[in-house]
């Protein structure tokens, strides 16, 4: 998806950014400047890119239903 934020770890410590999960239940770091398709849920954030990776690593297997 060349809307995700994660595709560049050049993150800047002063953007946000929020963990979401897609159609499929994959959990992706995605930027609060992109909009979040209306079939996405919102799991964590606004946050910091560091705090949406500890989410992620906390959460990564709860999220594939």
């Amino acid at each position: 998806m060349s809307g995700n934020p994660d595709a560049s770890h050049k993150a800047s410590s002063t953007e946000l950014y929020f963990v979401v999960e897609g159609r499929v239940g994959r959990l992706i770091i995605w930027s609060c400047t992109n909009p979040i398709p209306l079939d996405w849920r919102v799991a964590f954030g606004p946050g910091t890119h560091t705090q949406c990776e500890e989410y992620l690593e906390a959460h990564q297997h709860l999220a594939h239903h």
